[in-house]
């Protein structure tokens, strides 16, 4: 079948279709409350002519307020129609349905539509709907999320929902109609020499040769993780491969106006496909395309794994700085004592003299002559005491102790190191492009000398990024210390990288914080619908959220105070400077606790049958679908899969596996991988499985309050012998590794996880795991320390989940109030506010506040 005609795109499985295109199935208590009616409502039935009438229409409405839409006569449910016949008192041998004539069904559904002020299903919402999965389509988003959020986006704006069928037309066509217009901006911007430059890179001309043989673009060497200079400037040159093209295809980019997401979608299809399946696309603008994206998503990716890398050296350079001032600190310390000691001693006499100098002077028995000898004796004998050498030695001593002050061998040691940073990174800061309009000025002037110079630094070099110390350090008698600079101002280049203050022009990860949220336009002329679609209308009134937070607030000092007035907390103390401490109660655990405990009363299971088992009750295989959205490919068989997770999850190898299994080929098994497994494939099936959990009764059984669900996050350390960008060192463990950090709740059910360097903090990571599962709604959530910031605390508040960590030291934590310390110390509390909240500042920023919150919950990008 040819492209343009494709069938439709394949949202959701057989049973979910029936599911969604059928009345909803209630029970006893959602009944009771669906088939209620207002006064109107009540009034419209009585009215009716016929009890067939009453009931079909009792029975329209009911259905419509919990799906949002209609459905024929013979899908409704007898149990309901009994229900409606017993509810509006009639005799069931007067109903029958199929007599429900359909021009009254027609009548009812429109009144229906007023009663609760929906929009019928016209060409006006039709098109609303279109032009909504066409801005969703654009961001390249999963076809289901698509679906959900058209969904949502029905509820919000009142209007009928659409039947599968219809939907899955309304998207299928978006999907169409984007590549359409992809395809036709390439066809009219890409020249003859752009099309076989394109050729050339990917190899196309040879296929004929090796159908199975990859293009030279996908054959390129993976990133290089170390981070020595040779294999560093092997990764800025593959980098150049990709930058000279990205900005010589640049306009067209511009044309297409791809997401991030469509780019990256069409760049991984061509990492993964070889040149026979580029070369089956009937129409070469597609593979033209596919190859663009894949050259603008190198460039971007590159460039992001180029400041990594900058990053990791120049943080490398620091520490080397720190751990021999440590060295050279311990190795002098017995010689600095000594000069101390010296000086002490010297300082000693000096005020000694001084002080018989001025007792001689204010003596009145003295003649000046007298006081002038008796002065000149004491110098004397004070600089027989203290030689020329020794008064040199001291000098030297003086500027020792004064470097040491200044913090000045710390700066000698970044000098000293400053060569070998410049091998790793000059070449990195030359390449890199930068945002000079969302950046810090300053930074950016020495940036562009640096570069402009290719390196070759005057006396004029740029120093407004310094501080006034670093500045004054980095002259020696009016001449520039070169090296001393340079890696100050990678230093400051870090710095700025990582607070946001100096961005990558090019980049998924190091762009301007602008750049991630809902835009400023969109934000404006959509703030309110955003908010609903969010959830956070009800934070819209700055007053009202603040007032109420206020006494929220104000309550739980009140209620803590007096607690502990009473005597009721006898493991918080205060001591005499006004220190919080807080005993953490010895907690006996037991085995009993845990699910497995139960498990494993049966002895060991074979990890197949496990896999069989779980397959049988979820199919969760069948959300490792095709990474290819648009063609409908063939469902790989579940034996495939396990043997796929069985290899990747315990490191045994595909083609290991392929050799010890029975019925697996090692191409298929490879092909299955390569195509089917994905990050949010896993996801996917793992959301399938917790599901199922969740419905389980022996799961509630862990649960402390059935009310509340309590979920926790902690990272786990993890050695990495290879070299990795993401690996780090952490002394307190091990040598070089990462942290896989992992999200539980009370029943041990993991909907979440993330692999980060074992040197991050946790806490930028925590409202990823909160936001970005389907399945799991905290009620509370607890981390280490770790895992907190003040910040976390605010954004927890937004999403309804209580932010409950624990700890270390709490009482060095600082604590706020909407009232001063005085206020509460006026009512005798004894656990007092550290400090005041600034509600001008929260005030002046509370709109970017939302904007914020609002792109987290949308899911337009993640929190970290």
């Amino acid at each position: 079948m040819k492209e343009n005609r494709m069938t439709k795109l394949s949202i959701l499985s057989a049973s979910e279709q029936r599911q969604f295109d059928s009345p909803p199935l209630f029970e006893d208590k959602d009944r009771i409350w669906y088939f209620s009616v207002n006064k109107e409502a009540f009034n419209i039935i009585q009215n009716l002519r016929t009890p067939i009438n009453q009931v079909g229409f009792t029975l329209q409405l009911s259905y419509f307020k919990a799906n949002g839409k209609f459905f024929t006569t013979q899908q409704y449910h007898e149990s309901d129609i009994k229900y409606v016949i017993d509810l509006l008192g009639l005799n069931h041998d007067d109903i029958n349905m199929s007599a429900y004539q359909n021009k009254a069904i027609q009548i009812h559904r429109r009144k229906i539509l007023e009663l609760l002020h929906w929009q019928p299903l016209n060409n006006t919402q039709q098109a609303r709907i279109k032009a909504r999965i066409l801005q969703l389509v654009q961001q390249h988003l999963p076809l289901k999320q698509i679906f959900l959020s058209i969904i949502d986006f029905c509820w919000q704006n009142k209007i009928e929902i659409p039947s599968y069928s219809q939907l899955s037309t309304f998207i299928t066509q978006s999907y169409n109609d984007f590549e359409t217009d992809l395809l036709k901006i390439i066809g009219q911007s890409l020249s003859l020499c752009h099309q076989e430059k394109l050729k050339h890179m990917a190899g196309l001309e040879k296929h004929n040769k090796n159908k199975m043989e990859r293009s030279p673009l996908t054959l390129m060497k993976h990133l290089n993780q170390s981070l020595r200079p040779s294999d560093i400037q092997e990764n800025i040159e593959s980098f150049k491969l990709f930058k000279e093209p990205f900005h010589e295809f640049k306009p067209i980019f511009e044309k297409l106006c791809l997401s991030d997401q469509a780019t990256e979608y069409f760049a991984t299809w061509v990492q993964k496909s070889t040149i026979f399946q580029l070369t089956k696309f009937a129409n070469k603008n597609k593979v033209y395309l596919y190859l663009l994206c894949y050259i603008k998503h190198q460039f971007y990716y590159r460039q992001d794994a180029l400041t990594d890398i900058f990053l990791k050296s120049v943080q490398a350079a620091i520490n080397s700085a720190h751990n021999k001032l440590n060295q050279g600190e311990q190795s002098n310390r017995t010689s600095r004592n000594q000069a101390i000691s010296k000086l002490s001693s010297a300082h000693k006499d000096s005020r000694k003299l001084i002080e018989e100098i001025t007792n001689i002077i204010k003596s009145t028995h003295l003649s000046s002559e007298d006081k002038l000898l008796q002065i000149e004796g004491l110098v004397n004998n004070y600089n027989t005491l203290h030689t020329s050498t020794e008064q040199a030695q001291l000098i030297e001593l003086e500027k020792t102790l004064d470097n040491i002050a200044k913090n000045q061998l710390f700066f000698d040691f970044l000098e000293s190191l400053s060569i070998k940073l410049q091998r790793r990174v000059s070449n990195i800061v030359k390449n890199i492009e930068f945002n000079a309009l969302t950046s810090d000025p300053h930074i950016v002037a020495a940036i562009h000398y640096f570069t402009s110079s290719d390196g070759e630094l005057g006396n004029d070099a740029p120093c407004d990024f310094m501080k006034a110390e670093e500045q004054e350090l980095c002259y020696n008698q009016g001449k520039l210390r070169i090296s001393l600079y340079k890696i100050l101002l990678f230093m400051h280049m870090a710095e700025a990288i990582k607070a946001g203050r100096l961005n990558l022009l090019y980049s998924y990860r190091y762009k301007a914080i602008q750049d991630y949220l809902i835009g400023e336009e969109a934000w404006q002329s959509e703030r309110q619908s955003l908010l609903k679609s969010a959830g956070l209308d009800k934070f819209s009134n700055f007053k009202e959220t603040l007032d109420k937070l206020k006494e929220q607030l104000d309550h739980k000092y009140n209620h803590v105070n007096k607690g502990f007035l009473r005597g009721e907390n006898n493991l918080l103390t205060i001591d005499e400077n006004h220190k919080i401490k807080i005993v953490t109660p010895k907690t006996e655990s037991s085995e009993e606790e845990y699910a497995f405990s139960l498990l494993s009363q049966t002895g060991f299971v074979p990890i197949l049958r496990v896999f069989t088992d779980i397959e049988q009750v979820t199919q969760f295989t069948g959300s490792f679908k095709h990474f290819s959205i648009k063609h409908k490919k063939m469902k790989p068989q579940p034996e495939i899969v396990f043997a796929g997770i069985l290899g990747k999850g315990c490191n045994i190898g595909l083609n290991r596996l392929a050799n010890i299994s029975i019925g697996i080929s090692e191409d298929a098994l490879n092909n299955m991988v390569n195509w089917h497994f994905s990050l949010k494939n896993i996801q996917a099936a793992n959301n399938k499985i917790i599901r199922l959990v969740d419905k389980l009764f022996l799961s509630s059984a862990f649960r402390h309050n059935l009310d509340q669900l309590h979920t926790s996050s902690d990272g786990r350390k993890v050695n990495v012998s290879a070299d990795s960008l993401i690996a780090s060192h952490s002394y307190k463990y091990f040598g070089k590794g990462v942290s896989i950090y992992t999200f539980l709740d009370e029943r041990q059910l993991l909907f979440h996880s993330t692999v980060i360097s074992s040197s991050e903090r946790e806490a930028a990571y925590v409202i990823d795991g909160l936001l970005q599962n389907e399945v799991i709604k905290s009620n509370i959530h607890s981390t280490d320390t770790h895992g907190f910031t003040d910040t976390i605390f605010a954004a927890t508040h937004f999403i309804d989940t209580a932010f409950a960590p624990r700890l270390k030291n709490i009482g060095d934590q600082k604590i706020y109030a909407f009232s001063d310390k005085k206020t509460y110390e006026a009512r005798g509390y004894k656990i007092l506010p550290s400090r005041i909240i600034n509600l001008k500042l929260i005030e002046r920023y509370w709109d970017d506040i939302l904007r914020f919150m609002v792109t987290l919950k949308l899911k337009v990008t993640s929190a970290s």
